[in-house]
């Protein structure tokens, strides 16, 4: 049985696989993911972990997960999650890593959706005195109607021009739809709208409709978002671990938590075609050059 681990998991993986209380299914070769197995390391400690690689070790899940002394599973992931659920587990399931909604509304999960207050907030401080927000809302997939959008933008001092868009064939025209109405347009982590295929055009337009874009992770922020902002994964990991401890002890059943820490990302080059002038000072933020 091969296990591929996180650096800082090495050492909690080391005891033959029958002393495992936790097995974490995760996929390798997602940076966010190596991340937040890093900061499950490092609050987890001593504890008997077993982490099973999909993308190596797929075969090994349904065993793993199976065995007799797992009292718990984290699923790191969407595909994670998918593939854990499958199997229809009698112990407790932590999802880590995900988008609220859909099939997971009921486990316990650690989501990746940060509240538009603290995005709001966030972009306040690094982009003073801009306080016109544009959303493109997926309707299937949307969390909050655009009147509540709407209602807690006014609540930060913000105004919100939200345009619905169903899918990907109609994002350029809803983003052309904002043009001379907000000062940037504020992208939710949405799958449908926003993945390999539209990230290039969706930039290109932005770029020629000097329209700056604020992301959701620091890999949309490489391929020409202006600015982004997304959970702290390492913390996000801590997070994790600290709310299986909790289940393990009997402490607490498991319940939905966002992201209790955010990071933020820059693209100069981007900013400087754009005019932009971002002022991060104290703020955590990662340059992209």
């Amino acid at each position: 049985m091969t296990w591929v681990l996180a650096p800082v998991l090495l050492a909690l993986t080391s005891m033959p696989p029958g002393n495992a209380a936790i097995v974490v299914a995760y996929e390798s070769g997602v940076d966010a993911y190596a991340e937040a197995l890093e900061g499950m390391g490092s609050a987890l400690g001593s504890s008997n972990i077993r982490v099973v690689d999909l993308q190596t070790a797929g075969a090994d899940l349904t065993r793993a997960v199976s065995a007799r002394d797992v009292q718990l599973v984290i699923a790191v992931g969407s595909r994670a999650l998918g593939e854990v659920q499958s199997r229809k587990l009698a112990v407790p399931t932590i999802a880590t890593m995900v988008l609220h909604g859909g099939e997971n509304d009921a486990l316990a999960q650690v989501d990746l959706d940060i509240p538009l207050s603290a995005q709001l907030q966030a972009i306040r401080s690094l982009w003073p005195n801009h306080l016109r927000a544009g959303i493109i809302r997926n309707p299937a997939r949307s969390r909050y109607s655009a009147e509540a959008l709407e209602a807690r933008a006014r609540k930060e001092g913000f105004t919100v021009v939200v345009v619905d868009c169903d899918g990907p064939a109609r994002l350029l025209k809803a983003v052309a739809s904002l043009k001379g109405k907000v000062d940037f347009l504020l992208c939710f982590p949405d799958p449908d709208l926003y993945n390999p295929v539209t990230i290039k055009p969706l930039v290109m337009a932005s770029i020629e409709g000097r329209l700056p874009i604020v992301g959701f992770s620091p890999a949309f922020v490489r391929a020409g978002a202006a600015a982004g902002i997304y959970p702290d994964y390492r913390e996000t990991g801590r997070q994790t671990a600290e709310m299986a401890q909790r289940m393990l002890r009997g402490e607490d059943r498991g319940a939905e938590e966002g992201p209790r820490k955010i990071r933020l990302a820059l693209n100069q080059r981007v900013a400087r075609l754009l005019g932009v002038e971002f002022h991060p000072g104290g703020l955590p933020v990662e340059v992209f050059r």
